[in-house]
């Protein structure tokens, strides 16, 4: 069985797009820019049914080139934009204290089911084990709390 070049290009296409959404999930953008160039040369090969495997090709690169050179920078812009920072929805949340928390020491907090290395954050006394906490910021994996 020969394959067309237009079903060739459209199995390339749906591989890089599913390749960029699924495993890169709009990192890289490459296989997106080789995904579409590849799609423009199924529809053109479906539509000159008469175009040699060659053209189909140089059609494949020249539109992968300029779907990378038009959208390249308005992706790239989109992600550089501030993304909400994860643990946002942890601030103001109380905590419970299961190791005291001094102004010169660790301790632990109980927290959405786990235990934290929580550090305290202004004055207002330790923090001992039962007291309650507010979460004030992240910092890694340990929570900065205070009364």
């Amino acid at each position: 069985m020969d394959m067309s070049p237009a079903i060739f290009f459209l199995l390339v296409s749906v591989g890089l797009i599913a390749a960029e959404l699924l495993i890169m999930q709009f990192s890289v953008f490459w296989f997106l820019f080789f995904g579409l160039g590849a799609l423009v040369a199924s529809i053109a090969a479906w539509t000159m049914p008469e175009l040699s495997w060659f053209l189909t090709t140089a059609i494949f690169l020249l539109s992968s080139l300029a779907t990378a050179v038009a959208l390249y920078p308005l992706l790239r812009k989109w992600q550089d934009q501030p993304a909400p920072i994860a643990g946002n929805d942890a601030i103001g949340q109380r905590v419970t204290v299961i190791e005291a928390i001094t102004q010169s020491s660790e301790g632990k907090v109980s927290w959405s089911g786990s235990d934290w290395p929580a550090r305290m954050e202004g004055e207002g006394g330790d923090l001992m084990e039962g007291d309650t906490a507010i979460i004030r910021r992240l910092e890694g994996i340990r929570l900065i709390v205070g009364r």
